[in-house]
């Protein structure tokens, strides 16, 4: 006789589950996240969210596992509908309480980077305001940068890839002319090349290191290279999907490619310090 993987009882032979017990199981998740939703983009508290949560958990057959996951969909969720409409302050409030009640570490709620696209967008609304962000930013080592004392760390980005654009030259083209036979397996050919040089870019991969995004320049280091991007040099910015390029002014200048990190909020950041 199987037993019921939801409610623990008989469920009848070769059965696993009682269709009542699985209905209420996928019941229960969706108004778990839905609860939370709510909570977190209306205007009211959070004063009751725990207990009404605890109740689902219990008429669910909800455990702790399926409480972590459900709380990082509608949490991920609730971000990407606030980030869309504007961030306010007092959301960003709220947010900060429901973490605190939830109990739940920063890595718990950026397992999809919603936390830390939180922390962007409030560093983007102060940027905007005409205020730069005072941040605790927490490293595992310490930078290796010399910041000026004008200046204010804004973020910081690891494992970042770094690339610069290249030229080499190659010769295209093909030789015609006439093959006489000088001796047994060997041949001379008496012509001219009417290949051309061409000039070839390529982006090619330097290294791999960490960025750091100051109110002044772009910072960059790794093994490799070291690298320094004041923004007043800087005559254009790409964001990419994963990454951003940036091209500084100047007849030698390489144009640089930075993967690994948000190019929507570095490109945001730096044009809005730029002007400030």
């Amino acid at each position: 006789m199987g037993k019921c993987i939801y409610c623990g009882e008989k469920a009848g032979f070769f059965k696993k589950k009682h269709q009542e017990c699985e209905l209420k199981f996928n019941e229960g998740q969706l108004s778990y996240v839905n609860l939370i939703k709510s909570s977190i983009l209306s205007e009211g508290n959070l004063s009751n969210l725990a207990d009404n949560l605890l109740q689902i958990r219990q008429a669910s057959f909800l455990n702790d596992e399926h409480h972590h996951n459900l709380v990082t969909i509608a949490f991920d969720q609730s971000v990407a509908q606030l980030l869309e409409d504007g961030l306010t302050i007092a959301e960003e409030e709220k947010i900060t309480r429901f973490c605190d009640l939830m109990q739940l570490g920063q890595d718990s709620l950026d397992k999809n980077g919603s936390y830390q696209k939180l922390g962007m967008a409030a560093i983007l609304r102060e940027i905007t305001e005409g205020r730069i962000p005072q941040l605790n930013i927490r490293t595992d080592s310490p930078l290796p940068f010399l910041f000026q004392k004008s200046e204010t760390l804004i973020w910081v980005f690891a494992q970042v890839e770094y690339y610069e654009q290249r030229t080499r030259t190659e010769y295209q083209g093909a030789s015609h002319g006439v093959s006489l036979k000088v001796t047994k397996g060997m041949y001379y050919r008496a012509s001219a090349f009417k290949g051309k040089p061409v000039q070839i870019s390529e982006m090619k991969y330097i290294g791999t290191g960490i960025l750091a995004l100051t109110t002044k320049h772009v910072y960059f280091g790794s093994p490799e290279k070291k690298v320094k991007i004041p923004f007043n040099k800087l005559i254009s910015i790409e964001p990419y999907e994963d990454g951003i390029g940036l091209h500084k002014d100047g007849v030698s200048a390489k144009h640089q490619v930075f993967r690994n990190i948000d190019g929507w909020f570095t490109q945001n950041a730096i044009t809005n310090l730029n002007q400030g």
